[in-house]
């Protein structure tokens, strides 16, 4: 008797490592919704835990050393990845871990959403969490995104939007520590949104990329980062080419946005109004 189960194509797999948001609007419940509307498969580990609501976030906890090792290395003894996204982290230990767990994997793509602090000015990261994610983490990396706000954080700095050359020497450094590419999201342009993606290139100046939508006058929004980088994740996941990944990506976000709605007092949510194809 033939398996027909066995002729089955599995979709992509792809691992999400983010912290739990109990909002569901960002997180690892927003990483598995949008990559689950871009028809992958994702399996996920938590990194911290969150007591938060739409008003902002009150405590961390980061997730227990030993049972986040043991996780993951149960799931890359099983599974084949396609793509790994990295959210937020909440301590050094959970860096270390992920510096070695990665080793294991060479040649998959890595997303990394930075997120050193909350809106509401809690904070993820420490300098010494940074400086364990320049030295453990990033090299390992295959793109990350940060926002404007976040491009300087590591090194101390509040970059200006419109500084292009702050913005390029910034990058550099994200390069020096072992990234391949950067995707520098949320800069401001009047009635328009640019995600600048910034790609290293030894020995030349970096190649630059603009990716620009429109500017959604819907207040403050809770968790446009992880959906972008989620989609740019699971793009990769499916064998699209970075620039086609990264514009896609942009495109499958800026609808959600646009439609996003208030349920609580503080920011909105992003809405999933039926499945969306780009």
């Amino acid at each position: 008797m033939v398996n027909h189960k066995e002729n089955l194509k599995c979709p992509p797999v792809v691992l999400v490592l983010s912290g739990l948001d109990p909002t569901g609007s960002a997180g690892l419940i927003t990483d598995v919704r949008v990559l689950t509307m871009l028809g992958c498969h994702p399996c996920g580990v938590v990194t911290c835990e969150t007591v938060q609501s739409s008003k902002g976030v009150q405590r961390i906890q980061p997730a227990s050393p030993d049972i986040f090792a043991e996780q993951l290395n149960a799931l890359l003894d099983d599974l084949s990845l396609d793509a790994v996204k990295i959210g937020a982290i909440a301590s050094v230990e959970t860096i270390e871990i992920l510096g070695k767990v990665l080793s294991r994997i060479p040649g998959i793509p890595v997303v990394l959403d930075p997120v050193f602090e909350s809106s509401s000015g809690v904070k993820f990261l420490d300098m010494d969490g940074m400086r364990a994610m320049s030295g453990e983490l990033l090299g390992k990396v295959f793109i990350a995104t940060p926002n404007i706000s976040e491009l300087g954080a590591p090194a101390g700095f509040d970059v200006d939007q419109s500084d292009d050359e702050m913005i390029l020497g910034c990058a550099g450094g994200w390069f020096d520590a072992g990234v391949s590419n950067l995707l520098v999201t949320g800069i401001r342009l009047g009635d328009e949104i640019e995600n600048r993606l910034i790609c290293h290139v030894p020995d030349k100046d970096p190649e630059v990329k603009s990716f620009v939508h429109p500017f959604h006058n819907v207040g403050e929004i809770h968790g446009t980062g992880c959906i972008l980088s989620s989609a740019i994740t699971g793009y990769l996941a499916k064998g699209e080419e970075l620039n086609d990944a990264v514009k896609v990506a942009c495109e499958f976000v800026s609808p959600l946005i646009g439609s996003a709605r208030k349920f609580g007092s503080g920011a909105g949510f992003w809405v999933q109004a039926g499945r969306i194809e780009i």
